[in-house]
């Protein structure tokens, strides 16, 4: 069996340079990869001026670096053509994907120090599609000052330009160079304006400088801290780079997403790491695991913190005060008489009628002392701390206010707001002969963020905790507990229902006496 070898040309289609900009490259990410160029050649000790010029027409980015001489023209041209390691350009692709991602024409012109020559290359995706099969461009060469050393990319024919253009490329080389723009090694301006250092809005005495190693002993290093206002729109978390050029923007590795850690923000190098090709991302190798698995241990106090930072900003003066209105309704609503048969352990109506008349004259007699005696503001209370995560914690009470009757006595409840961790329970509640029952709602509960009334939220809490505690103190079945909660919150939501009626009742009153000159005496709260 006879057979045949020949040789075939695989010269690439003469549409793959054009197709090599459709790879979703924004604006600023494109100048960004000719910025990356323009950094790689810069020369030590010499401070590199890099000027971007954005304009209706055309887009140029112009260094003072080491410049090209005719052969590192030449090869910038091929496809995947480097020789650079451990720099910002590795992969020979950056030029050409960046230039025909933002326009159909192009021109690369540079000068080396020492060279008396400047050399110049040129694209034209019109006629570079027309040529046919030739994968050939023409080098032009010129006199030049051997002194001089430049590298001057100019786009035109744009494929896209928007108002507002300017500020973001700015705003955004900012960000992906800061660390050249921070030490002072490197100067970018766009349009003439300097890009100035980044700067945060940080809560005092958080922002900590970092250095650990990983597993295998690769250096990770940079800053963290936690902003005075946190973000809803995700912009929170990590800018990563790798040799001082940004990866990734408010990367969230290592502590994922949630709204309680909105607040931390800071930069993380990762200079050991590859990114993919066009630098918008990390390869996902056992390198990066082991990377965010030694960042994850380094920032565990910083999560703790965001998320007591978090806690105490949602719970508001509106919503405390709300919640003590809901806590003055479920104390009224306990002393209803469809509850009794739990509250109390008594077995005929006279016992329950006497019962009442008992508490009946006891409500009367509180009421009557707390109008008489001038109470000193509550202490505030503290969040609990970092222990409430491997117990229930206690509530200590200044006066106790409200209460619910186990086995025909009085018990006290209390409730917070407190960071348990995002994996324990919505709410948690603890009891004791001598403390009462304390209440905590979960404020790391993924759910505890998205509901908008906190009030009513934390009020379910409380109703299901008095539920959980009459029957596990009083004897109350289990198979009564959905009956209890849902009776505590009716008659809670009637009695707040009737003050506010009579709040309103008020009101009008009050715009009636303003009318009339009469004056009338303000109604007290139902049953007082």
């Amino acid at each position: 069996m006879s057979k045949s070898v020949e040789v075939i040309d695989i010269t690439p289609h003469q549409t793959l340079m054009p197709k090599l900009g459709k790879t979703g490259y924004s604006i600023p990410q494109a100048i960004a990869e000719l910025v990356d160029n323009a950094i790689d050649a810069r020369i030590e000790g010499y401070p590199l001026l890099v000027a971007v010029k954005i304009g209706k027409h055309g887009i140029s980015v112009a260094d003072n670096g080491t410049g090209m001489g005719r052969d590192d023209v030449h090869k910038a041209m091929i496809l995947g053509m480097s020789s650079k390691k451990n720099m910002l350009g590795e992969f020979g692709l950056g030029l050409k994907t960046s230039c025909t991602a933002l326009g159909r024409r192009f021109k690369v012109m540079s000068s080396k120090l020492g060279d008396p020559h400047a050399y110049s290359v040129g694209y034209d995706e019109d006629d570079w599609v027309s040529a046919g099969s030739s994968w050939q461009m023409e080098l032009e060469t010129e006199q030049a000052d051997p002194g001089d050393h430049y590298t001057v990319v100019e786009i035109s024919k744009l494929y896209k330009y928007y108002a507002g253009v300017v500020d973001v490329v700015q705003r955004d080389l900012q960000q992906r160079f800061a660390p050249f723009i921070n030490d002072g090694t490197v100067e970018l301006r766009v349009n003439k304006r300097k890009c100035k250092p980044e700067e945060f809005d940080l809560l005092e005495d958080t922002r900590t400088e970092f250095e650990i190693e990983d597993a295998s002993g690769n250096r990770i290093y940079g800053w963290y801290g936690l902003l005075k206002q946190g973000s809803n729109k995700g912009l929170y978390g990590f800018h990563t780079y790798r040799l001082g050029r940004m990866i990734t923007t408010f990367d969230k590795m290592a502590i994922g997403e949630h709204p309680t850690i909105s607040r931390i923000i800071g930069e993380v190098h990762l200079d050991h790491l590859q990114p993919t090709h066009n630098k918008r991302e990390w390869e996902k190798t056992a390198e990066y695991d082991a990377a965010v698995d030694a960042l994850r241990i380094e920032v565990q106090d910083l999560l703790r913190q965001a998320r007591q930072r978090a806690s105490s900003d949602s719970i508001t003066k509106a919503v405390r005060n709300e919640l003590e209105r809901w806590k003055d309704s479920i104390a009224r609503a306990l002393m209803a008489r469809e509850l009794k048969p739990f509250t109390s352990p008594v077995h005929t109506l006279s016992e329950y009628e006497r019962s009442e008349s008992d508490e009946a004259q006891e409500q009367i007699e509180v009421e009557q002392r707390q109008r008489s005696e001038s109470p000193e503001p509550s202490a505030p209370r503290t969040q609990p701390t970092e222990s409430s995560r491997e117990r229930v914690p206690r509530v200590t009470h200044q006066k106790p206010r409200h209460a619910v009757r186990v086995k025909g006595k009085s018990v006290d409840f209390d409730h917070e707001f407190a960071p348990l961790g995002e994996k324990e329970a919505w709410y948690q509640w603890s009891y004791s002969a001598e403390e009462g029952l304390a209440i905590y709602t979960n404020t790391e509960f993924p759910a505890y963020f998205t509901t908008k009334d906190k009030a009513f939220y934390a009020t379910l809490h409380i109703a299901e905790s008095i539920a959980e505690l009459l029957i596990q103190e009083a004897g109350v079945s289990a198979d009564e507990f959905d009956d209890i909660r849902q009776l505590i919150m009716r008659k809670a939501a009637a009695v707040k229902d009737q003050w506010i009626e009579e709040e309103a009742e008020i009101g009008s009153g009050e715009a009636d006496s303003a009318d009339t000159g009469e004056v009338r005496a303000p109604l007290g709260k139902a049953g007082a």
